[in-house]
């Protein structure tokens, strides 16, 4: 085990740090001592949870209030002599067991895979050169490049500071910046917030440069310590505390239930003894125990899925938001193109090979891109998608990047924003000259130019020369290329200031191909068979937003492209009337994007919004379903529920249907459980009003539950999504999974069973059949009636006859498995005698089938009214409201 080593990082001097470090702080480490120190220190990991042995576990489930309640009660069967009572009770203790063991390891296994599916990376300097490696490969003395957008991947030393801002809320819960210093701090021992130059592991850079070295890694750093801290809190989602507030409710209910039932019996002379455990069974059996891991496996499941596609979900209850998706607000590189950017012209005032190299090379010198060397020495250029196609195109007409940097020094960097629109390079240009050179939007540099490039030679802008690059511009962005503009001047001042866009000589434009994805005409209209609307939210040219647009289906031809300026000056009112009739918005700000969000969200849509940048983040927190891409910043990804791995375009719609199969699959297994925990009640509470006999005794009551709860409440997790037809008009999102249809479904089902049992009950009393076969028939005719409407909630929008009855194998393997535990009840002796059970006539079994199928009956008939009647109806509101937007 690895011990805290306690250092005063904060108040040593760089050659302090180089010492203490051993370490160079311009070349860094070179790999050999890397290697050893990886050797000595570990991984840059914190500790992974323990994992819970099995006989943790096996704990885990018998200190639950229900299997305490059933070991008490196999207690009392034995102090009362009732040793057959005693050994059903504990065998329904093994049997939960089980269940429950296997349901938590299934759900364990998806989250495995969840959280071992992303890497994280930094860029560090080993041996004088700039590389990328992964984060748990980093080690004390490991010099690291931080830039706008990344996360701070270790405990780190700051040596080097341009304007840097850092996000502490991982700290402290505040997501305002926070500045910081290179200097020593001298003095007593100042707090961890007042160590303002050292940066904490799972912070993140919210703006500015900062380089520094590695103090600190894996569980000796801060972060390591408070994840130490935590380890023995238990989380709770609201999903989860939904259901416990359902399941706590219930249990009141039932147990008040119970209570009268066992005084009712006691009063018509049944023994304490007797209604005590007749009691408790009830109780055990009413209560849907298996609810909350049912659910909670569903979801995880559901991750899971999403996974296999490319979609890496953080937030437990995303796939269930998912499902509810109404709108999608998504930007264009990357998920909608392939952000495989490829330089394809460099347009100059004259075009001559000459002016088109020197602009590239200015391009080159404005890229914050870097090569790096593999292990095979094959080149990899590492860098936002623009950037490396830059770089690329650089090296194909053989211009090194590191040759031009060599004699053009770079002093300082601005990286670049969403807000300002540009980055920017100071570099050495000569003896004691300085030069800018700036990469951004044209119609930004354009109109900061006074000087053109021309013949390698700086000469005045005309007007003929603006409209020029303005003519290309227009025609290169109807095209669908994404452009960027070269500029430069002279420089006097050492950093980059306010005033750089002044007196600009404008080099040229660069025009990229970014081809949209194959599959995305596909998804999108996927989306719209969904019922769900797809919003395209651009920082790009309108010309160009258009075009790919009307190529991905997005708009058709011609349709209309709104640009931030103009949504700028509408009112809320305005811009709400607008959402209704444009798809597609051009040149957006992270501001805009959120301020369209907002609207959307406050008019009761559920939405999905797309985002990589910095400045992103406030919109992705706000979204009902924040999504980021696995290039964006780090900043985005905190701010997600999920992340694209492939940035498709496609796993969003993916994860929206198979949301829709987990929410789906939520309705089932509440319907299923709910439906089925009130018809004991209905039946004992029944009998014991009227004086009558006890219908079931404890052991088959708790027989039934084995039944009912056991394999069947899980098997709904792994039902497959149903074949939507196409759904015209607008998908309606529903908030709660527990609605008010299905709760009327669901009360008319157990009402009705239990009536009906119970009524089949005073019937065969009234028969006079012996008592024993009486119980036995209804003891059989509880365990089967949720068999047989099992088939039936495979779907709330088709009857039984339509519903593909073989799509789920583990429901027909649980079927087939609780169909054997109930004629194996009644059938082998050794069960018969423990369960008081007697075998079953031809008259019987014709009695056990018609009550079968007459629940099945009943179930279809409240699909009907509660689901499939109002499902018409709405089908007609929507394809007469398409019909009359079209």
């Amino acid at each position: 085990m690895i011990t805290k080593i306690k250092n005063n990082w904060y108040s040593l001097t760089k050659k302090e740090l180089e010492k203490k470090l051993k370490t160079d702080l311009e070349k860094g480490l070179d790999e050999t001592e890397v290697f050893q120190l990886q050797k000595i220190h570990g991984k840059n990991v914190l500790n992974q949870d323990r994992q819970i042995t099995f006989l943790k576990k096996v704990f885990n489930h018998l200190k639950s209030p229900m299997a305490f309640v059933l070991i008490i009660a196999g207690i009392i069967a034995i102090v009362l002599g009732q040793f057959l009572d005693a050994i059903i009770v504990f065998l329904v203790v093994i049997i939960n067991l089980v269940v429950g063991i296997l349901q938590e390891n299934k759900a364990d296994k998806a989250f495995e895979k969840l959280n071992t599916a992303q890497k994280k990376y930094a860029t560090v300097v080993r041996g004088g050169l700039q590389k990328v490696v992964p984060v748990e490969e980093l080690v004390r003395g490991d010099i690291v490049l931080l830039v706008a957008g990344s996360s701070v991947p270790a405990d780190i030393r700051l040596i080097e500071n341009k304007d840097l801002l850092i996000n502490e809320a991982t700290l402290t819960g505040e997501w305002i910046g926070v500045s910081k210093d290179t200097g020593p701090i001298r003095g007593l021992d100042p707090s961890l917030l007042d160590q303002t130059n050292l940066l904490w592991m799972g912070t993140l850079v919210s703006d500015g440069y900062g380089k520094g070295v590695v103090v600190e890694t894996g569980q000796n750093t801060q972060l390591g310590e408070i994840s130490e801290d935590m380890s023995n809190f238990e989380m709770s989602t609201p999903l989860k505390r939904k259901l416990d507030k359902l399941v706590r409710f219930l249990f009141v209910v039932i147990l008040t239930s119970v209570i009268i039932i066992f005084a009712v019996g006691v009063y018509h002379g049944e023994s304490y003894s007797n209604m005590l455990l007749v009691s408790i069974a009830v109780a055990i059996s009413a209560i849907p125990q298996g609810l909350p891991i049912a659910m909670t496996s569903v979801l995880a499941v559901g991750m899971k899925e999403i996974l296999k596609k490319g979609g890496l979900v953080k937030n437990l209850l995303a796939p269930e938001t998912m499902g509810n998706v109404s709108v999608i607000l998504t930007d264009k590189t990357g998920t909608i193109t392939k952000a495989e950017m490829k330089l394809s012209q460099i347009l100059t005032l004259s075009n001559s090979e000459e002016e088109k190299k020197e602009v590239l090379k200015r391009a080159i010198l404005t890229s914050d891109a870097f090569i790096e060397r593999d292990e095979k020495s094959e080149l990899i250029i590492n860098g936002r998608p623009l950037e490396k196609a830059i770089i690329s195109a650089g090296l194909e007409q053989g211009i090194s990047q590191d040759e031009l940097k060599e004699g053009n020094k770079r002093l300082d960097l601005l990286l670049f924003s969403s807000d300002n629109g540009y980055s920017a390079s100071l570099n050495e240009h000569g003896k004691g000259k300085k030069q800018i050179y700036i990469s951004g939007r044209p119609g930004t540099l354009l109109n900061k130019s006074r000087f053109v490039l021309k013949g390698n030679k700086k000469v005045k802008m005309t007007k003929n020369d603006m409209e020029y690059f303005e003519n290309i511009l227009e025609e290169k962005t109807r095209q669908g290329m994404r452009l960027t503009a070269i500029a430069s001047r002279l420089f006097t001042a050492e950093k980059i200031k306010g005033d750089a866009l002044e007196d600009l000589v404008f080099c040229g434009l660069l025009a990229f191909d970014d081809p949209i994805r194959e599959d995305v005409r596909e998804a999108i209209q996927t989306s719209e068979k969904l019922g769900v609307r797809t919003i395209m939210l651009t920082g790009d040219n309108k010309g160009t937003a258009q075009k790919i647009a009307e190529e991905a289906g997005i708009i058709k031809k011609g349709g209309r492209v709104l640009e931030g300026k103009d949504i700028d000056e509408m009112s809320n009112k305005e811009l709400k009337v607008a959402l209704g009739k444009v798809n597609v918005f051009a040149r957006m700000s992270p501001s805009q994007k959120l301020r369209i969000s907002k609207i959307l969200k406050g008019s009761g849509e559920i939405i999905a919004m797309t985002g990589d940048g910095i400045n992103d983040a406030p919109a992705l927190r706000n979204a009902n379903v924040g999504i980021a891409v696995e290039g964006g910043t780090e900043v985005a990804k905190e701010s997600a529920d999920m992340i694209l791995l492939n940035n498709s375009f496609s796993v969003i719609v993916y994860a929206i249907e198979e949301g829709r199969r987990v929410v789906s699959n939520l309705k089932k297994i509440v319907a299923y459980l709910l439906s089925t925990s009130s018809s004991e009640v209905l039946v004992i509470g029944g009998a014991l009003a009227f004086g009558l006999p006890l219908p079931l005794l404890a052991s088959q009551i708790l027989w039934i539950n084995i039944v009912e709860e056991g394999l069947m409440n899980f098997s709904f997790v792994f039902e497959p999504k149903e074949k939507d037809e196409k759904r015209e008009g607008r998908f309606i999102a529903e908030k709660e999974i527990l609605n008010s249809n299905l709760k009327k479904m669901i009360i008319f089902v157990g009402l009705a069973t239990g009536s009906i049992i119970t009524l089949l009950y005073f019937i065969l009393i009234k028969l006079d059949l012996p008592l024993d076969e009486i119980r036995t028939i209804v003891f059989v005719a509880l365990s089967v009636d949720s068999l047989f409407f099992a088939f039936s909630l495979k779907s709330f929008t088709k009857p039984l006859w339509k519903i593909n009855i073989l799509g789920n194998k583990f429901l027909i393997m649980a079927w087939l498995s609780g169909m054997i535990m109930v004629v194996a009840s009644f059938s082998i002796p050794f069960l018969r005698t423990i369960l008081h059970t007697t075998s079953l006539n031809l008259f019987d079994f014709l009695i056990l089938v018609g009550l079968g199928l007459f629940d099945v009956f009943l179930i279809e008939i409240a699909k009907y009214f509660f689901f499939r009647r109002k499902e018409k109806k709405i089908f007609a509101q929507n394809l007469i409201g398409a019909v009359a937007v079209k």
